[in-house]
């Protein structure tokens, strides 16, 4: 059984992968995955800690997937967070 933070996960990497090449805050990334602000903010910590995912600051800055989704397998990412 997956954990709420493993579920999370699943959901903020599923809308970066939809979001392409565009970069999302973590705000928005919260609300489209209906999960709270602070909780998502520390699972993005370690999704970027594990190197899934990329972080930039500013007003043109937010998250993005490190590599293409379809190179990113859902063991691996349950197993890193």
């Amino acid at each position: 059984m997956l954990t709420m933070k493993a579920k999370y996960a699943l959901r903020a990497m599923s809308e970066l992968a939809r979001a392409g090449d565009a970069r999302l805050q973590a705000h928005e990334l919260a609300r489209r995955c209906g999960a709270p602000g602070k909780f998502l903010e520390a699972i993005l910590v370690d999704l970027r800690a594990a190197g899934f995912v990329d972080s930039r600051r500013g007003q043109n800055g937010g998250h993005a997937l490190t590599r293409p989704p379809e190179q990113i397998m859902v063991g691996d990412l349950i197993r890193a967070i």
